[in-house]
């Protein structure tokens, strides 16, 4: 997969579309703009970019290192051993921070986390068919497993979906 791919992916998940006041708004919609997900990449096959996990950073449309070696098989491990995962040019992992709607919302919070993981999600598999690629959301995974992989601690930030892209 090319950069110039990757890069349209990312922003169809999270880029920035326009800014009001402090707000930076995305495509994808998030109840109360609070973007409560995170986006972490297992980007194993991409032309120009070493093999290695990503977070992304929204505010400057760049991928932060996390690790320098290929991620997709331990990726695949932590999804239920799940194959086709660990074949993908790249799988995104989508984390909640918990805190950033449930101090809004209450427990309603959780259902809107959901729902914005759910447009991310749907943004970045049209995308994917537009540049003729395939996409699968998965929701089974180990959890603590993928936390570790990310550094998360499972409380404050966890997983909750995935979809390799290749």
């Amino acid at each position: 997969m090319s950069l110039d791919d990757l890069a349209l992916l990312l922003w169809a998940a999270q880029g920035i579309t326009a800014q009001a006041g402090a707000y930076l708004l995305r495509a994808a919609p998030s109840a109360g703009a609070l973007y409560p997900i995170e986006t972490y990449l297992a980007a194993d096959h991409i032309d120009g970019l070493p093999p290695g996990l990503f977070h992304f950073n929204v505010r400057t449309f760049q991928l932060e290192r996390l690790t320098a070696k290929a991620a997709g098989p331990l990726v695949a491990q932590a999804a239920l051993d799940q194959s086709f995962i660990g074949q993908a040019a790249l799988v995104f992992i989508w984390s909640a921070v918990l805190r950033r709607n449930m101090a809004k919302y209450g427990q309603r919070g959780m259902r809107y986390i959901c729902l914005d993981a759910g447009h991310i999600c749907q943004n970045l598999q049209l995308a994917a068919v537009a540049l003729g690629r395939r996409s699968c959301p998965v929701g089974a995974m180990y959890d603590d497993e993928l936390n570790d992989l990310l550094g998360l601690d499972g409380v404050e930030e966890s997983v909750i979906y995935l979809a390799p892209v290749g």
